[in-house]
């Protein structure tokens, strides 16, 4: 038989072909094959009936935390990429020059799924978030270096925190050393804010093209809206250069007034991430679809909802042609996903709850052809 597997009738939406039609998807040997109107079943070995579903390329979320067992915060990504359809796990600085050789053997390399890591530009990562950035003996700009060039198959970027309760005194160092790694490896910071000091008005001057500011859309103080109810020149100045700015909900890092005030400013996110970890997925950001759906209720399109958690992290990291699409002889990394009609409620970081109209849930998740596990519906 020419296909391993089938998934017959889903409305194939893939932004990164422009297409949005009922159709059905052949996969082989770990591969895309085929999108056609009407496959025969008897084609392929194995074939699952996806009708009603929507059916889109395998999520890649930008910004969470996976080196489980030595970093604190983080989570097992093989564990939870059923439950968010997320095949891809970016996981956003947990381990530094000092111990990112543990996380490439331990965690890494065994996952089913894929994780593509960002190195901290603290030598210990997030292995304890109290010696994170603001100890000036932790910043290396040569390990770091080291460390990229000796896992470049890996590291697709640099990770800074820089705001107050994790920098302290050390103001924009941690950042300054993070762009000079970013500079000599060439590979895009991703750059945490949070309450100042130091403040946007001080970081976003910094920022390259390609480099990313994450919880764009927190609450609080340091937020992209501040008195006046404007998004800062200094953000609009940003994006003109080329600076990407990406949500990392969190567990304190979104905000419904914040998100609705840029979005209707015509400042929307380059990126929808979870910032998943161990604190946030039981404080509402819990997966990539319900921070997807959240942005469906604040006026985006389905289609730009599904590329922002797709094609555009995948571009983002320089692997748009293996990931975040369902072209012909890319990976087979599929997420199906119900739309579920509500209303459901759903809360944002500051406690506030807004009525969801529509969510959208995971039912099947398959990694390079694979089905990894079903949520509800009839399984293979």
């Amino acid at each position: 038989m020419p296909y391993d597997l089938l998934l017959k009738g889903g409305r194939v939406l893939d932004p990164s072909q422009g297409m949005d039609q009922v159709a059905d998807l052949a996969l082989s040997d770990g591969r895309v094959s085929l999108i056609a109107p009407a496959i025969p079943q008897a084609a392929a070995a194995r074939w699952l009936d996806v009708s009603g579903c929507l059916v889109v390329p395998g999520l890649v979320d930008l910004h969470t935390h996976v080196y489980w067992g030595a970093s604190p915060i983080s989570i097992e990504a093989d564990r939870y990429m059923a439950a968010t359809g997320t095949t891809t796990w970016v996981d956003a600085g947990s381990a530094g020059a000092a111990n990112f050789p543990g996380f490439r053997r331990y965690v890494i390399e065994p996952s089913r799924a894929r994780v593509i890591p960002f190195l901290n530009v603290s030598e210990p990562g997030l292995t304890s978030l109290e010696v994170v950035h603001g100890v000036i003996e932790h910043l290396d700009a040569d390990t770091a270096y080291a460390a990229v060039e000796a896992n470049r198959d890996l590291i697709r970027g640099i990770k800074v925190l820089s705001c107050g309760m994790r920098v302290g005194p050390s103001g924009l160092t941690p950042l300054r050393v993070a762009l000079e790694v970013g500079e000599a490896t060439g590979l895009p910071v991703m750059c945490h804010i949070g309450a100042p000091p130091p403040g946007l008005g001080d970081i976003l001057p910094l920022m390259r093209p390609g480099d990313i500011i994450t919880h764009a859309y927190k609450g609080r103080k340091g937020c992209l809206v501040v008195a006046g109810e404007r998004v800062r020149r200094e953000a609009w100045e940003a994006r003109e250069r080329g600076v990407l700015f990406d949500v990392g909900h969190g567990a304190g890092s979104f905000s419904w007034r914040v998100a609705r005030e840029a979005l209707e400013q015509g400042f929307p996110p380059d990126s929808i991430s979870t910032d998943l970890h161990s604190g946030s997925i039981a404080s509402g950001a819990f997966s990539l679809p319900s921070v997807m759906s959240k942005f469906l209720h604040l006026g985006l399109d389905l289609a730009e909802v599904v590329r922002l958690a797709t094609s555009a992290p995948a571009k983002m990291l320089g692997l748009e042609v293996e990931i975040g699409t369902l072209r012909p002889g890319a990976c087979a990394d599929v997420s199906v996903l119900s739309l579920e009609e509500g209303p459901f409620l759903m809360a944002d970081t500051e406690g506030e709850m807004e009525r969801v109209p529509r969510r959208l849930v995971p039912r099947f998740t398959l990694r390079a052809g694979e089905l990894v596990g079903e949520r509800g519906g009839d399984s293979l």
